[in-house]
């Protein structure tokens, strides 16, 4: 097991949301997940039917890229991005899809896979990892609270709970507020899929 400084590439204790990239050796994926570290544990937990669960039953492998472009996030919680905004990696022989814009990613074997009704809990095993630019960012409430409306965006096209999409709106008033243009387009961007800006 590589020994990777899980604080020096953006993985703190809690829920870490990030870009996960998988690879089948086809077209690579990519979706907004949440890694769990507790003390020094990675976990990861994969809804059943997402390409993301597809691809990590297959090849048990996965590539956490963190990001700080807004716009991304949204465009890879409701669809597929271009081939050509991610770089093949390989490492050991084996090939992994990374996102081109990451500040950094780590590749991660998933271990003591368990499943339930709806989803699997791995342990994630640091293999290789890989530093793109050093970003120092400061806390913007316009970009968390947009992270926070994509997974709400997401509960909501699953249940079509209004609550869900009262807080969206919620929070795009503090996102217009305190983000800066991308976050801002980022908003509308999600709105527009939920087809609320008419």
């Amino acid at each position: 097991m590589a020994h990777i400084d899980l604080d020096t590439f953006g993985i703190t204790e809690g829920i870490n949301e990030m870009i996960v990239t998988t690879y089948q050796g086809w077209s690579p994926n990519a979706a907004p997940m949440g890694i769990i570290r507790k003390n020094d544990e990675l976990l990861v937990r994969l809804f059943k039917g997402s390409t993301t669960y597809s691809n990590v039953m297959a090849e048990r492998m996965l590539v956490a890229n963190l990001v700080y472009d807004p716009v991304l996030f949204v465009r890879t919680t409701f669809g597929d991005i271009n081939d050509s905004e991610f770089d093949v990696f390989t490492h050991d022989e084996r090939h992994f899809s990374v996102l081109k814009d990451a500040v950094c990613w780590a590749v991660f074997e998933c271990t003591d896979i368990k499943e339930t009704s709806e989803a699997l809990v791995a342990k994630l095993k640091p293999l290789h990892a890989r530093m793109n630019q050093q970003v120092f960012k400061s806390v913007n409430r316009g970009f968390n609270l947009l992270i926070e409306s994509c997974v709400h965006a997401t509960r909501y096209e699953l249940t079509k709970d209004e609550k869900y999409m009262r807080l969206i709106k919620a929070y795009s008033c503090t996102v217009n507020k305190c983000g800066g243009k991308p976050e801002k387009q980022a908003m509308k961007l999600l709105l527009d899929h939920l087809g609320e800006n008419k």
